[in-house]
């Protein structure tokens, strides 16, 4: 049996003819991703069976991710530790105005939808694959409008860190012999998802670079009370060149604080203190004229020594591999 039909081999859309038709289907947009769907079927009859089936209303795209999605669990399995990588990208269909369905992205005049997955991988950096994909589309006419302070958490878009939270967790019971770890970029600095898991034996751990410089109890920033920490261990990495910076050698100093967060006010919820551990990686010493390189990151784990410090930071930088799988989708595949 094939990589992709052992994939596949548990897709279910309720009847077997149209079980039959996804992995043909699938196999040859698999074999040809970067044409178009006539393109990569050969032949009319089988274009024609293609938009049948992603027009079926049973042909939906949780439906078709499922049995990858059971696949990627049973493969987390095998590891002591897997990595639940959330972030966001946007499909632009601009160019393509017959399209419906579509919503505006940062402008009215660009279109297209919104792409949120968690991705599973190792520590090492092995991928396991996708644990979902969460889409959206915002209404036409709403950028640029007032919106109410005090709508609930679930009446906003950061709702979707909050939840991919949720789903790590609830997937943790299915999996007690791996300890899983949510990481998420600056978004998801957000009070409710901490709150979610705020101590190590939650069912998962959760690791996100801070946004946010939060005022502390004692009147003071968190980023005051870091500068104030001493120095518990430093690296050294070379950085590759990217986004017009030239490649160069980075020298940083890691500081570790356990803090207690206080909770800010919600109009429809109390909520509880946390205490959480903040990590700042700075570089004292750039060269002039760059940029120091600096991560804020936040987690419900402990990094009282070295080792475990140094661990949160390589485990934040795994974050950077779904940047790679957005890139395999768009230049790889043509989305």
């Amino acid at each position: 049996m094939s990589a992709l039909a052992a994939e596949l081999d548990g897709i279910d859309l309720g009847d077997q003819r149209l079980n039959r038709r996804a992995r043909r289907t699938l196999a040859k947009l698999g074999d040809k991703p970067t044409v178009s769907i006539p393109a990569a079927c050969g032949g009319w009859r089988e274009t024609r069976a293609a938009y049948r089936l992603v027009d079926h209303a049973a042909v939906t795209a949780a439906a078709v991710l499922a049995p990858h999605i059971a696949c990627t669990v049973e493969r987390m399995g095998a590891h002591p530790r897997v990595l639940c990588i959330e972030d966001t990208s946007e499909l632009d269909y601009t160019g393509r105005p017959s399209m419906q369905g579509l919503g505006p992205l940062n402008l009215e005049t660009r279109q297209g939808l919104y792409l949120h997955p968690t991705l599973a991988l190792t520590p090492e950096r092995l991928c396991l694959g996708l644990l979902g994909v969460h889409r959206w589309v915002r209404a036409p006419g709403s950028l640029g409008q007032d919106k109410d302070p005090n709508r609930p958490l679930e009446a906003k878009e950061s709702v979707r860190w909050v939840d991919g939270y949720r789903q790590v967790n609830e997937l943790a019971e299915q999996l007690p012999n791996t300890r899983l770890t949510y990481v998420a970029d600056r978004e998801a600095d957000l009070y409710d998802l901490f709150v979610e898991a705020p101590c190590p034996e939650a069912a998962a751990d959760w690791l996100v670079r801070g946004q946010h410089d939060r005022v502390l109890a004692n009147g003071k920033t968190l980023r005051q009370h870091l500068g104030e920490a001493a120095v518990l261990t430093e690296t050294t990495f070379e950085r590759p060149a990217s986004h017009g910076c030239k490649a160069r050698t980075v020298h940083q100093e890691i500081r570790v604080v356990r803090i207690t967060l206080p909770a800010p006010r919600r109009p429809d919820r109390a909520l509880p203190e946390v205490e959480i551990t903040a990590l700042l990686a700075s570089e004292p010493h750039p060269p002039a004229g760059e940029e120091p390189v600096e991560w804020l990151l936040l987690t419900n784990l402990p990094a009282d020594t070295p080792e475990q410090a140094l661990e949160k930071l390589q485990w934040y930088l795994c974050r950077w591999q779904i940047e790679v799988y957005f890139r395999l989708l768009k230049s790889g595949c043509r989305i």
